[in-house]
């Protein structure tokens, strides 16, 4: 690992921001071609990338069947707890509705399902089976009635037989091989053969990303979640060899951004010196490395330190991690938290992939003539100051004959 100062992560920070942005304007010509000419782009993007040619992009629901017969008692096993701890925690995430009422007036907080969403499952470097369950069942849990899949095709044509079968362990049979910025199109546009959705959730690379934020205006999105980060802010109490471990399997995403911050000289040297790749830096005290943290905004941060619980409440991130026990990959599997999470500094702004990011909520006013009464010159006197006269109107019609004016 590179030793660097602050001043130095601000500039690689910046760097990696604009990337973003050039990633995007390469993007854009895959966005506009599948907009344009659908299923015809599709094909032809997927031959290009993936080098498949195919014919029907839906995936017959007799290969995910066979997927899961063919699965092995302990995979499918370990899937289905996998699953049910995901569901067990997304199901405590449900929208509390209510109403307030008054004498003449009452209004409802309601919330709703979206009608048809779109989950992307990556697959180019490896089999992310974790994340249909990640993905798919926070959707199901909110009550989606319509979930599509979109996943690279392998060399043969197919989906990852993994992926499959996780998918139809959940129920899910509306599944497409088409992967990177062109699935993300295909399910914010449309084509011949893949519904336009309400949403479009799921990780990828920074392709996939790009595609995202370029769709953004044509349907909703989750975040921007990849590519991967971890940071760990470790004081003397870490333990190096965990430590090492967990940077280096975040590495095996595509050489996922790695930061490591501590206060420990002898800590932070040894650590880099086993650890090829990433960036640490060496901070005066804690209070100065969750700065830097929250400068970074990582994806993934592991809280190696006395009194890590207190630290994280200052802490900016996507997920945290406490103590030398509970390793990011942890959460990447079983917790029970959706992985799905803000990469690129977004996890400043944004959270992680829940059961809130599958329904819409909306308000339900019902008012009476006595209420008008009551309120209506502050609206109308409101609408005044505004210089909306027919907003007004709008009111004082109803006042007017509610006092036979």
């Amino acid at each position: 690992m590179r030793l660097i100062n602050k001043h130095q992560l601000a500039d690689i920070l910046k760097r990696q921001r604009q990337q973003q942005l050039e990633t995007e304007s390469r993007i854009r010509t895959i966005v506009d071609a599948v907009a344009k000419h659908g299923d015809e782009a599709v094909r032809k993007l997927t031959k290009k990338f993936d080098g498949v040619i195919l014919e029907n992009l839906e995936v017959p629901i007799g290969y995910l069947k066979k997927s899961l017969i063919d699965l092995n008692k302990k995979d499918r096993v370990i899937i289905a707890e996998t699953a049910r701890r995901i569901k067990r925690y997304h199901e405590k995430q449900r929208i509390r509705c209510f109403t307030i009422r008054e004498k003449a007036f009452s209004v409802s907080f309601k919330s709703a399902p979206l009608a048809r969403v779109g989950i992307y499952i990556p697959a180019g470097q490896a089999p992310l089976v974790s994340s249909v369950l990640m993905t798919a069942i926070p959707a199901q849990v909110a009550g989606v009635r319509e979930i599509i899949v979109c996943s690279p095709p392998s060399q043969n044509g197919t989906i990852n037989h993994f992926i499959a079968a996780a998918l139809y362990m959940l129920g899910l049979k509306k599944v497409f091989r088409i992967g990177g910025a062109q699935a993300i199109a295909a399910m914010a546009f449309g084509t011949e053969s893949v519904p336009a959705v309400d949403k479009v959730v799921g990780p990828g690379n920074e392709y996939v990303n790009a595609a995202k934020k370029l769709v953004a205006g044509i349907t909703g999105i989750d975040m921007l979640a990849g590519p991967s980060e971890l940071a760990v802010l470790a004081d003397k109490t870490g333990n190096a060899r965990f430590i090492i471990a967990d940077l280096k399997a975040q590495h095996e995403h595509n050489g996922g951004n790695v930061f490591f911050i501590t206060t420990s000289e002898k800590l932070g040297r040894y650590v880099a010196s086993v650890v090829e790749d990433g960036w640490w830096i060496k901070v005066a005290s804690i209070a100065e490395g969750v700065e830097l943290v929250n400068k970074i905004a990582p994806e993934h941060l592991e809280i190696i330190t006395r009194d890590a619980e207190k630290i994280a409440c200052d802490a900016v991130a996507g997920a945290i991690f406490l103590g030398n026990y509970s390793p990011c990959a942890m959460g990447d599997y079983f917790a029970g938290p959706s992985h799905t999470l803000p990469t690129g500094g977004s996890a400043a702004r944004k959270s992680g992939l829940s059961v809130l990011d599958f329904v819409r909520t909306y308000a339900v006013m019902r008012g009476t003539k006595e209420f008008l009464v009551q309120y209506g010159g502050a609206g109308e006197r409101l609408a005044e100051i505004e210089g909306l006269i027919q907003h007004k109107n709008s009111l004082a019609v109803r006042r007017r004959k509610h006092n036979g004016v």
